[in-house]
């Protein structure tokens, strides 16, 4: 965090509404780096508002912010999926028409609705005919469904046994508690990015990284073993042969090849 935000935060979020009469909570979520609240435009208005009354200059949390929008846009433009709709199967209801149709011809035959004082003659070698038709096609459509289900079944079960098991013995993961802004950097290659997410992410735990985040609500597990962290303030760590060290801004920059970010 810049020294000029931490003058801010000395002087208190009441004393820079009396001054500005920018919204306290407004006031507290800029002092916290939180801008999931704002919009672009308000975040630039209230930075350019505390600047001129207070006479400071907050270029570097002004970029700060700016990069959390860059990123927050980018993730909308990637916001919308398709998801193909499942073909329905037709074997199911085939099935039942030809059972429904095998059953009619058994009525037919026993004459189940025939009141019993009445004789009805039914023609035998028809039914017979009917019958030899229906049949196999019953069987043939049944023992088809069931060879469809087993082979569905070892496919799911193939794929089960295929899955690979995590290997927590060497895994680096991050798990933020609420929203926030994230920068890595691949410390061999220099190569940086960010992103704005909750939940987990992991990093490939063999190389070494240069991390920075918008606040310290954050766990890590690291090689199976849980680092819990609880700071509002903006953190950055050295991550390195398996071990994560916190390091300072000046430390961050001195390693990052004289940039901040």
């Amino acid at each position: 965090m810049s020294e000029e935000l931490h003058k801010l935060q000395r002087i208190g979020a009441q004393k820079i509404f009396e001054k500005t009469h920018i919204p306290i909570q407004h006031i507290q979520e800029i002092l916290q780096s939180d801008f999931s609240s704002f919009t672009r435009v308000q975040f630039l208005g209230f930075i350019s508002i505390l600047e001129r009354e207070f006479n400071e200059d907050l270029s570097a949390h002004k970029a700060f912010g700016l990069s959390y929008f860059d990123e927050l846009e980018k993730q909308d433009s990637y916001g919308l999926s398709m998801i193909p709709k499942e073909k329905r199967s037709t074997k199911p209801l085939f099935i039942i028409i030809v059972i429904l149709l095998f059953v009619a011809v058994l009525i037919l035959k026993f004459g189940v609705f025939t009141p019993k004082t009445e004789k009805t003659a039914v023609d035998n070698t028809l039914i017979e005919h009917v019958e030899k038709k229906i049949k196999p096609k019953i069987i043939a459509s049944v023992k088809e469904l069931n060879e469809t289900k087993e082979l569905n079944s070892t496919k799911i079960d193939s794929k089960v046994l295929k899955k690979p098991v995590a290997d927590v013995a060497n895994s680096f993961k991050i798990i933020a508690k609420s929203k926030v802004w994230f920068g890595y950097i691949d410390v061999l290659t220099n190569k940086k990015k960010q992103k704005i997410f909750t939940g987990e992410f992991d990093l490939d735990p063999s190389k070494e990284w240069l991390l920075v985040f918008g606040h310290g609500y954050i766990d890590m597990y690291i090689n199976g073993k849980i680092i819990k962290f609880s700071s509002r303030n903006d953190v950055r760590f050295l991550y390195k042969d398996g071990k994560l060290t916190t390091i300072s801004k000046k430390e961050f920059k001195n390693l990052n090849r004289g940039h901040t970010w």
